[in-house]
């Protein structure tokens, strides 16, 4: 038999739960934002991403792409963070940003709603 023309017929029977819910807050700890890996949340209504959020239960989303540069860091910080502060957290790991550190380091004493390039304050 060629392998193109083996079609396994799975023997195996189970029962099927729906859970159409979860059970508790759900807190999103390593995804992204922005293309290629994001869905291009950044080039979208933001409205669209929370209602999303809002049906699968997601109550705090982790961003990764914060450590792609300051460029994308500043504006994910004024596209999802200023606007919808207690849902994103942008996560920057050692990009060199003036006044941040080489550790991890959330951003998230950003004022809601600034829009300006301060940097951060470096931490103790």
């Amino acid at each position: 038999m060629r392998l193109e023309d083996f079609k396994p017929q799975s023997k195996l029977v189970t029962g099927t739960t729906l859970v159409n819910k979860p059970k508790f807050p759900v807190i999103d700890a390593h995804n992204h934002l922005r293309d290629p890996f994001g869905g291009g949340w950044d080039k979208k209504p933001l409205s669209e991403l929370l209602d999303l959020l809002d049906e699968a239960c997601v109550t705090h989303y982790v961003d990764l792409d914060g450590g792609w540069g300051e460029d994308i860091l500043y504006r994910h910080l004024d596209y999802f963070k200023a606007r919808a502060p207690e849902r994103f957290q942008i996560l920057v790991v050692g990009i060199g940003v003036s006044g941040g550190s080489e550790e991890t380091n959330s951003l998230n004493g950003l004022p809601a709603g600034s829009r300006s390039r301060r940097k951060p304050a470096r931490r103790a």
